[in-house]
């Protein structure tokens, strides 16, 4: 087990997953970027990540058909927090339908981010 907790950090923006990467990692924690659904749930199945933040609108596979694939495979239930411009109670009752832990539209505040995983790590015993 690394020292610090690792977080896949799933956002197609290049920019935007570089910052929630800095974010992360200001606060003690190592990240692992993917830019696609394809890739997130090819990452999930190798890296063993304590946690993960998925964006909803992704190339390839969406954001729902990861998380719903990434609840399927993994053997563990690693907490899911989604990150995503998809502010409606469709899209957020259907992420948390599917297996997300946390739902949270952009902008969002990078606090509540940060003490959202904290807390879902802890719960899930790492």
């Amino acid at each position: 087990m690394a020292d610090r907790p690792v977080v896949m950090v799933v956002e197609d923006d290049k920019e935007m997953n570089q910052l929630e990467c800095e974010l992360l990692e200001i606060h003690g924690m190592e990240t692992v970027p993917a830019y696609s659904g394809t890739e997130a749930v090819d990452v999930a199945a190798r890296c063993g990540a304590d946690a993960i933040l998925l964006d909803m609108m992704l190339p390839e596979m969406d954001g729902f058909e990861c998380c719903r694939n990434i609840r399927g495979r993994n053997g563990r239930k690693v907490p899911i927090i989604v990150i995503t411009a998809l502010d409606n109670e469709e899209s957020r009752q259907e992420s948390l339908d599917l297996g997300a832990d946390a739902y949270f539209t952009k902008p969002f505040d990078p606090f509540e981010i940060v003490d959202t995983l904290r807390m879902l790590i802890d719960k899930a015993g790492r």
